[in-house]
């Protein structure tokens, strides 16, 4: 006799047996006992789950020589029959290559006609939804009204393709996909009758490449067994199936938090030849980031994480390696990465790059802990200034040099009244002396990474060209502040709050990169752009505004309120450097004036790459 692979032997051949479907069983048997069973079923569900099997089960019962019963004996005739495909009571169709108008007029001569021994005639379409329309039609009065003694049992995987005039005329049943534990259990019963030798890792791992179909799961059992033979090592599962080892996704996340590129990027070559897909193992250690966050956040992360407890411990060991906030970063991160590598045209150099990036992403702490920091001795009342009120003075841009889009820095004060307003300066403007009460920066909860060392300023003498001193503009040269590392502080806050932003809105960032953080308080961000420029016009919108509130609670840990203002440029006086200009803050919260559209950097920047020109409507 041939060969009979397991996911025909271990078939299940009464309802107790159908695994992962016991509401749906629970029914049908119910519906037995009560002799309320329906003249027409549509099971609906995933591949390999348990429709066509349920549906036998059905037919053995209904017709079983010792029924009707909840469940059939198996012992009968009738039930052997069934079983085997050889009643001929019992018709099996494809629906696929039966799909036509003349199979399913035939098919309704046939019901008129009583059954051969048994007490009804039971038809089973499988893949019902591949009929035509016609076929469909021609189906309707048939499975309205059938004989007393015909029953039919649909399934179909893809429910919503069934025109609605059948379903109406149908019971349905809801079939799911079955959980990775069953499964797992499952398997662990078929190896124990087998004599199969097989660890808990090893049958997870086939359940989990089965994507909850107890069909395909028992399929590639068959299969590792026929590559390894009876004694299974986790090695010989990954390679029979091609999956990427556990135990890789944890050295991976291992190297990460060691921050150690090297032995990422060494992951990815073995990988690599080893002939994985590259996307397949970014989705896989997506996954293993998301376990880990689950381990941060879940009472019982055990329900939400399909794994053997023995990995569920080295999971919990390496969750604690990391803050929740570091977690998120690098699972975004990753999941942006994911994408690049399916559009790459060289996808391994991108996986590269991630990884580096993930390995190399600077550790992340609390703002509470770097404003006491900043606060120091004595200073434990004072509040964190928005901009030093000491004035510092820097050298203009050569007027030879291409202009690129004006954006407002960092470095900017405002004023606690609308009359008073601070003064936004352009990257190559002068920072002017401010008699305003400066915005202060109250506490605020989240994370904020930690900085190298505070770029110097660029009034200082020492970093002036050659050739340029203090006399030159007129004025004694600026001392160095000790306020610079509040700047420092805040200028890495604001480059960290558009990198989140772009990490989720990259356009939404694109526009945040050419505004300045005019002030922040404890409940309120202020931003400044250009007046009348195009990135002021879209982010005066609401809905970009309602995103950004958004992102800012986000990254802030607490609600935050957005307050685009609009900014002005004019000319400096006298004693300012040739070509010199400050953006002023506009009290004024309305919408201005645009600027034509040629005269705009980012539109005359867009021209330029695409070579387009400006078409009026």
């Amino acid at each position: 006799m041939s060969y009979l692979v397991l996911a025909r032997k271990w078939r299940p051949q009464v309802f107790e047996e159908v695994i992962g479907q016991e509401s749906t069983t629970r029914t049908l048997q119910n519906a037995i006992a009560q002799k309320r069973v329906a003249h027409a079923f549509l099971f609906a569900g995933p591949r390999g789950v348990g429709k066509t099997s349920t549906a036998r089960i059905l037919a053995k019962a209904l017709n079983c020589e010792k029924g009707p019963q909840i469940n059939p004996c198996n012992q009968c005739s009738t039930c052997q029959e069934i079983s085997s495909g050889t009643s001929m009571d019992v018709i099996e169709i494809d629906g696929a290559s039966n799909r036509g108008i003349d199979e399913i007029r035939e098919l309704r001569e046939s019901v008129r006609y009583t059954p051969v021994k048994n007490r009804y005639k039971i038809i089973i379409i499988d893949e019902v939804h591949m009929l035509t329309r016609e076929a469909f039609n021609a189906l309707l009065k048939t499975l309205e009204e059938p004989p007393s003694h015909v029953l039919f049992i649909f399934a179909t995987t893809e429910p919503h393709k069934i025109p609605p005039t059948i379903l109406s005329r149908c019971q349905r049943y809801n079939f799911k996909r079955i959980p990775l534990k069953e499964i797992a259990a499952s398997l662990k019963r078929i190896a124990e009758a087998e004599g199969v030798e097989i660890s808990a890792t090893g049958l997870f791992s086939i359940a989990k490449a089965s994507e909850g179909s107890m069909r395909d799961a028992q399929s590639l059992f068959d299969q590792v067994i026929s590559y390894a033979g009876n004694e299974i090592r986790d090695e010989a599962i990954m390679e029979a199936l091609g999956q990427v080892d556990l135990r890789v996704l944890f050295e991976t996340v291992d190297a990460i938090s060691r921050r150690d590129p090297g032995r990422c990027l060494e992951i990815v070559e073995a990988i690599y030849h080893e002939g994985y897909d590259l996307d397949h193992f970014c989705q896989e250690l997506l996954e293993h980031f998301r376990n880990l966050i689950l381990m941060k956040v879940s009472k019982r992360p055990e329900a939400l994480i399909d794994l053997p407890a023995e990995e569920l411990d080295s999971l919990r060991d390496q969750a604690s390696r990391f803050e929740l906030e570091q977690l998120d970063h690098l699972f975004h991160i990753l999941l942006k990465g994911e994408k690049e590598v399916v559009q790459a045209a060289f996808p391994r150099i991108m996986l590269e790059m991630t990884l580096v990036r993930m390995a190399t992403l600077r550790s992340m702490i609390p703002i509470e802990e770097i404003l006491k920091k900043l606060e120091g001795p004595g200073k434990e009342k004072e509040p964190l200034l928005l901009a030093p009120k000491k004035e510092l003075r820097a050298e203009p841009i050569p007027t030879q040099t291409r202009r690129e889009p004006k954006r407002a820095p960092l470095r900017t004060s405002m004023s606690q009244s609308d009359d008073q307003q601070g003064e936004i300066l352009e990257e190559n403007g002068l920072e002017t002396e401010s008699e305003e009460e400066p915005f202060a920066l109250a506490n605020r909860e989240g994370p904020v990474r930690r900085t190298e060392a505070e770029e110097k300023s660029p009034g200082r003498p020492e970093n002036r060209p050659e050739g340029q001193d203090s006399e030159r503009s007129g004025e004694p040269p600026a001392t160095p502040s000790s306020e610079e590392g509040d700047e420092s502080v805040l200028r890495t806050t604001w480059q960290e709050l558009i990198d989140f932003t772009r990490a989720r809105k990259p356009v939404l960032g694109a526009f945040l990169a050419l505004g300045a953080l005019v002030g922040l308080s404890d409940t309120r961000i202020e931003i400044g752009f250009e007046k009348g420029s195009f990135h002021y016009d879209r982010m005066v919108e609401k809905e970009n505004r309602t995103q950004l509130e958004q992102i800012c609670a986000d990254f802030f840990k607490k609600e935050m309120k957005v307050v685009v203002k609009a900014v002005e440029e004019e000319e400096q006086g006298k004693g300012r450097g040739h070509g010199e200009k400050r953006i002023r803050v506009s009290s004024n919260q309305e919408r201005l004036p645009r600027k034509a559209p040629d005269k705009e950097p980012l539109v005359q920047e867009i021209l330029r790459l695409f070579d387009g020109r400006i078409v009026e409507s």
